[in-house]
């Protein structure tokens, strides 16, 4: 994703605004205060807040794509591809927690088409890659064949949600990363053969 450097600086600067206000307080008018420049300025490099927002989802889906190219062209074992994958939603969260509100705020926007569309996008190319990762690993022997693909994609993604949202809605007051860890050790421990 190729980003002016004042592209990045408002897309950073709509994290933060959503991590202290919430996604109500992402207006134009207070991403031109937190940039510092006009908000005829901020329409210069996005078409609307919902291109914003937009382009925090993109950031989210192309980090999650190109680390799991980079580990299956490494022939990792698709265990160790789960578990670095498990490893960089938690460290992404840690890194920018803001983007929760975003990425998991399908409810907010379900009357916005456009944005719908992306976060429904999300979830199904998520969910139809952990499924193939599964499926992957129970063709070769890795990962326990008598259960369900799909529904271990489910019970992964959802757990991996609750975790991150008790997180937030606790104002971070739990180690995310030893959580997450946990969890993580639980589900490959579901997964073994």
């Amino acid at each position: 994703m190729n980003l002016t450097k004042r592209q990045k600086e408002i897309v950073e600067a709509s994290l933060e605004i959503i991590g202290e206000g919430g996604i109500q307080a992402l207006t134009i008018k207070n991403i031109s205060k937190k940039v510092g420049i006009s908000e005829p300025a901020i329409y210069r490099h996005f078409d609307s807040k919902t291109q914003i927002l937009l382009t925090i989802l993109d950031f989210f889906i192309i980090n999650n794509k190109q680390l799991i190219q980079q580990d299956l062209k490494q022939n990792k074992n698709v265990l160790e591809v789960i578990e670095l994958l498990f490893d960089n939603f938690i460290k992404t969260f840690l890194e920018y927690p803001y983007l929760i509100s975003v990425i998991f705020s399908e409810e907010i926007f379900r009357n916005d088409e456009v944005f719908k569309e992306k976060s429904s996008l999300i979830i199904n190319e998520n969910y139809a890659m952990i499924t193939g990762l599964i499926r992957k690993g129970q063709e070769k022997n890795e990962i326990r064949s008598d259960l369900d693909a799909a529904s271990l994609a489910t019970i992964i993604m959802g757990s991996l949600r609750l975790c991150v949202k008790r997180w937030q809605m606790s104002d971070y007051a739990f180690s995310l990363k030893e959580n997450g860890n946990r969890l993580k050790q639980t589900i490959l421990k579901i997964l073994l053969k």
